[in-house]
């Protein structure tokens, strides 16, 4: 005799997708497959946001894909932040959005001459920081001090050697040996942004019958320097500053009786005022700009630059890497050992981690001026495939946790203790090893890039798959269900994302309103792979605009009685969020792919509900040993968001096989 019914019930996925165990193999609240949902409301699956084009007005038009997206926040308040993007012609456009929802061209002293998609920024003291590779071995900066704007040159070039001095005058001026030599200067009233090194000392006895010395000015850099500094001594050691003297005028007299030198401010010694070099990534700790990598031939690849902290002189610190006997702003981590520099995160309780293809190191801060910090290697093996995919974020317990694509797969850091005195590395990506299996570590124009989306405690990684050269693919990660498990590993908690807005060459969190003043809740931008376009994501568009994308969930096998039995389902029943004019279809697939059962349900409220319960017509199965159902759109749609958050499906013993 037949048993009485029963329910199976599917009631919760928030375990993600798992496609790297056996299916049979995985716990009750993972799936096989979940794309383009994530249980940020539904207990099933709720299908992702669309995305939207960002109309482009004002300036040029972006050409050859945008490959770098930046925020940039000028002032103290976020309703000023700047929207940057550049895009990939041979000579790549940057612009920018300010208050507004127009992009103007930005002026660039040096153009960027390679790899548009490999530039970083950071943001410190009201300027953005930008490392591209040009051909001048500098770092470069957007100062909008300059009276015209524009991207300029970190720091100054050295000044030559000044030509010899000359004699002026009648009279009876001393002949005593002294040194003159110069330094270039930009100057805003009496605010020294920056200031260069000096250049080589020339020494000149007066003729003693004189009432001066005639110093003329050097070739310029025109690195938009707006004045030339002076400085003399007697002993051709220690300097003494005689005068800034505005770049217009290309002489300086020198009348002063050389016992009042020593009254003049003492110059810098050589060093403190060392330019940066082309460095490749960028971070900051809202005190000092931190560098890594060489774009130039011949830098370090293993050597972190550091700047004095705001405030040090007030005269150009953040634009000055000190290298002096006293003090060098730079710490190397065994070059050429664990391969070059691929990236730096954090700063996490004030400590920098920066990373190699196979190392990862971490920067102690140590509290002391002249050496600020204190290099330890944290781990071996483990490291990043590059800087766009390290994300500041957090773990489900709410510590502070750096997120990274490795070689192997993703991973994060996970800092406890004290002010971060526990750093651990857990390995993120063991139910995602059937996509990362099909990664292109070798993909010759974007590897990965990522965000951390917080409204939805999700890291998202865009990444190329199956040979392709930029990302196609979306992998998502909700910090908030991922679950230990043994040897620092996590499980639980991915989503497999496709479609348009999976193809994405560069992203970022930006204002979700862009205007004069722009709103301080972020959505996910994007530049599209396939358009020079940038796209909002996680919006309530029905498509990526414009094209439509298939989104659903489904579940393991599911056993239904013993094996040797035969059982019968009945019709099954979704209990899902209310949305109008949508549709959910449910395929139903016995015995591993024996037989396959198609219905579909309208999730259209019959009255003022919230949620309805639907049933599933013509869904009932006979003779069946398991079952494994599929939710969500029979084919790529444009349709409103749903959420599920579960499915009963009725259950009867039939005969014994």
């Amino acid at each position: 005799m037949a048993s009485p019914r029963r329910s199976l019930i599917v009631s919760d996925l928030r375990g993600g997708r798992n496609g790297a165990d056996p299916p049979d193999s995985l716990p009750d609240n993972q799936a096989v497959e979940m794309l383009n949902v994530d249980n940020y409301t539904g207990l099933l699956a709720n299908k992702r946001g669309g995305a939207t084009l960002l109309t482009e007005t004002g300036g040029t038009a972006f050409s050859g894909g945008v490959k770098s997206l930046f925020r940039f926040v000028p002032a103290a308040s976020e309703a000023a932040a700047e929207l940057w993007g550049i895009d990939g012609v041979a000579t790549p456009l940057v612009k920018r959005m300010a208050g507004s929802t127009s992009f103007a061209d930005v002026t660039l002293s040096d153009a960027i001459a390679n790899r548009p998609q490999d530039a970083t920024a950071a943001t410190l003291n009201g300027k953005l920081f930008l490392a591209y590779d040009s051909t001048v071995d500098y770092l470069h900066v957007w100062d909008p001090n300059l009276a015209t704007p524009r991207v300029r040159r970190v720091g100054f070039a050295t000044p030559a050697a000044i030509a010899a001095p000359t004699n002026t005058g009648a009279g009876a001026y001393a002949a005593i040996l002294r040194y003159y030599r110069v330094r270039w200067l930009q100057l805003t009233g009496t605010t020294t942004w920056r200031r260069s090194e000096p250049g080589t000392s020339v020494g000149f006895t007066p003729s003693g019958t004189g009432t001066g010395v005639i110093v003329a000015q050097p070739a310029v850099p025109s690195e938009q320097e707006t004045h030339w500094e002076i400085e003399v001594s007697l002993d051709n050691s220690t300097f003494y500053r005689l005068s800034q003297t505005v770049i217009a005028t290309t002489t300086y007299t020198d009348s002063a009786v050389t016992t009042t030198y020593s009254t003049n401010t003492l110059s810098a010694i050589t060093g403190a005022y060392t330019k940066w070099t082309s460095v490749k990534y960028l971070l900051t700790d809202g005190n000092r700009l931190l560098g890594a990598g060489a774009h130039e031939a011949g830098g370090k690849n293993s050597r972190v630059w550091f700047t004095p902290v705001l405030g040090a002189t007030d005269q150009g610190d953040d634009e000055r890497v000190p290298n002096t006997t006293e003090q060098q702003n730079w710490v190397d981590l065994n070059e050429n050992d664990g391969g070059a520099i691929t990236g730096m995160g954090g700063p996490v309780y004030g400590a920098p981690y920066v990373f190699k293809y196979r190392q990862i190191w971490k920067l102690n801060p140590t509290g002391d001026v002249t050496v600020p910090y204190q290099p330890r290697k944290l781990i071996d093996g483990y490291g990043t495939v590059n800087h766009k995919s390290i994300i500041s974020a957090k773990d489900s317990y709410g510590n502070p946790a750096l997120y990274f694509l490795s070689p192997e797969g993703p991973c994060r850091i996970v800092i406890q203790g004290v002010q971060g005195g526990s750093a651990t590395v857990q390995y993120l990506g063991r139910d995602i090893e059937d996509i990362w299996a099909t990664i292109n570590l070798a993909a010759t124009t974007v590897l990965s890039h990522g965000i951390y989306h917080n409204d939805k405690h999700q890291v998202w990684w865009w990444v190329a798959v199956d040979g392709a050269a930029n990302p196609t693919v979306k992998i998502v990660f909700d910090v908030l269900l991922g679950r230990f498990v043994e040897g620092d590993r996590i499980r639980g908690g991915w989503y497999k994302h496709d479609g348009k807005s999976a193809a994405a060459a560069c992203s970022l969190m930006m204002s979700n309103t862009l205007g004069a003043t722009m709103s301080q809740d972020l959505k996910p931008y994007i530049g599209q792979t396939d358009a020079s376009a940038i796209w909002k994501c996680d919006t309530t568009a029905l498509d990526d605009a414009g094209t439509a994308f298939q989104a659903y969930a489904k579940t393991k096998p599911l056993r239904l009685g013993l094996f040797g039995q035969n059982v019968a389902i009945g019709q099954s029943v979704l209990l899902a969020k209310a949305a109008t004019g949508v549709t959910i279809t449910q395929t139903l697939d016995r015995n591993y792919g024996l037989e396959t059962r198609t219905s579909t349900v309208s999730l259209t409220a019959d009255g003022s509900e919230s949620r309805v319960i639907k049933k599933f017509e013509a869904s009932d199965l006979a003779q069946a040993a398991a079952v494994q159902v599929q939710l969500g759109d029979s084919a790529a749609v444009a349709t409103a968001q749903w959420a599920l958050d579960a499915l009963e499906v009725p259950v009867f013993q039939q005969e014994n096989l």
